[in-house]
């Protein structure tokens, strides 16, 4: 987490980076105040440039040694980047122990050892802490580190003062969404719109709400009202291909998650990803291929090649080799998955999907209960149930299904599932019982269609749709 309140203002800091990277360039020094190299400094953090930041960092304590700006921006990059220990380093040997960013370093370090009561002593020791720019970095803090009920004290206890503030209603906007209140916070964004209709972050954050709502037809539109705002912002970008790809809008999704990279909405590695998978989605294996490539080789020049996103790379990445016909690099793929965490459930789940594939019925089975064993939620029942009934496996898929009904029937409509596949295997009781708890069932005109319709159907298939069609008719003249 960067730094939240920078002295230098948007237009000012462009500025200074223009100069800073000119001189940098043309191979001059430039002299700048130790907060202006610190907020140069966060900026490229923030655009996740982590190793030009360190490089300012470096200047700029050349020039101003043991300067506090320079030294919280490096303990916070040091947390960006997962070096806990030398964060709290870098904390220890600021002497400013007084100076407000010291203290919100160190509460952020202390929050992150699951410390709450020594950090929120820290926190109140602050003497700016009635100040609205100190308040919202505390809530922010607070949300960041997990800690909501926290952010809502210091909201609580400042509303009356601030209740009018265009600053506060944001912040308070922000709580919100964080917690889940969405119509309540999309009532904030709308208020903060109506003073501010220009502020992209106003529209993404009314944006967020309606995809998590999962309106993602409001969502895009959200995000077209915020790039007309600022072209540039890149978590309209982001937010809109997370929508786009919800409703299977695949090539706009790439489209977005591309320029989402660009404006360094989302880490290459993260955007490239999303790719893969909207290209799977097509089922242009080939460039899922890429993707999924250019992820891993992101990671392993990172020198993070433990990263549990590699596990989700891995195994999509083990389909659409698959789909390339390179089977043994498949297997290969979920295997260097395991070495990573051997437990995951997904892994396995892959291969057992390859192993159908490849007409392996008994490893593919094997490998789904080692599945199910780690993680006997319906979700993977589910998964496993949709891999059988994609390749056919209809009685394997019933089982699956009534596992996940057992444990939860309103699943994914898990009744719409084992209704239809009830009525193809003519068991027309267990149609009528899963039929009827369905959010949309099937009713007697599509049962009429389907008979009117010429179709190569058995005739005791024929004769089952009759018998439906039938009952239907008699039950909705009874009622």
């Amino acid at each position: 987490m960067g730094r939240k309140n920078s002295p230098s203002e948007g237009q000012e800091l462009d500025k200074l980076i223009e100069q800073y990277e000119t001189s940098k360039a043309e191979n001059h020094q430039i002299y700048l105040d130790g907060d202006q190299f610190a907020d140069i400094a966060d900026r490229y953090a923030s655009e996740r440039r982590f190793s030009e930041a360190q490089e300012v960092i470096n200047y700029g304590l050349y020039l101003h040694p043991e300067n506090t700006d320079l030294l919280v921006e490096q303990a916070y990059l040091y947390l960006d980047t997962q070096k806990i220990y030398e964060a709290k380093e870098v904390a220890a040997s600021i002497t400013e122990e007084y100076n407000s960013e010291v203290k919100m370093l160190k509460a952020e370090l202390l929050l992150n050892e699951g410390k709450l009561e020594a950090a929120q002593y820290i926190l109140n020791t602050i003497e700016e802490a009635d100040e609205l720019e100190t308040i919202i970095n505390i809530v922010y803090l607070y949300l960041d580190m997990g800690y909501p009920e926290n952010a809502k004290d210091w909201l609580d206890r400042n509303k009356k003062a601030y209740e009018n503030e265009e600053d506060f209603i944001a912040v308070t906007a922000d709580y919100l969404a964080a917690t889940n209140q969405n119509e309540a916070a999309i009532t904030q964004y709308n208020q903060l719109i109506d003073v501010d209709p220009y502020n992209a972050s106003y529209w993404v954050g009314l944006a967020k709400c309606y995809f998590i709502t999962e309106n993602c037809e409001k969502a895009i539109e959200a995000c077209d009202f915020a790039l007309a705002a600022n072209e540039k912002f890149g978590e309209a970008y982001a937010y809109r291909a997370h929508s786009y790809f919800y409703l299977n809008n695949s090539d706009a999704a790439i489209a977005d998650y591309q320029k989402a990279i660009e404006y360094k909405a989302v880490a290459p590695e993260v955007g490239n990803m999303f790719i893969g998978m909207a290209y799977t989605n097509k089922e242009d294996w080939s460039n899922a291929d890429q993707c999924y490539l250019e992820v891993i080789r992101i990671f392993k020049e990172k020198g993070d090649g433990n990263s549990p996103l590699l596990v989700d790379t891995y195994t999509n990445a083990a389909l659409a080799t698959f789909e390339l016909g390179n089977h043994e690099e498949a297997h290969q793929m979920c295997t260097r998955a395991r070495k990573i965490n051997p437990k995951e459930p997904l892994i396995d789940f892959t291969e057992g999907k390859l192993y159908l594939k490849e007409g392996l019925d008994k490893e593919a089975f094997d490998s789904f209960k080692k599945a199910l064993d780690y993680d006997p939620n319906p979700e993977m029942w589910y998964l496993v149930a949709t891999a059988y009934s994609e390749e056919e496996m209809l009685s394997q898929a019933k089982i699956c299904y009534e596992e996940v009904y057992d444990i939860d029937p309103n699943y994914e409509n898990v009744a719409g599932k084992l209704a239809a596949l009830a009525l193809i295997d003519g068991r027309i009781d267990d149609f009528f019982r899963y039929n009827n708890e369905t959010a949309n069932p099937i009713n007697e005109d599509m049962i009429a269609d389907l008979l009117s319709q010429p179709h190569e159907r058995t005739e005791e298939g024929e004769d089952i749709l009759k018998q439906v069609w039938e009952r239907m008719k008699k039950e909705k003249g009874n009622k």
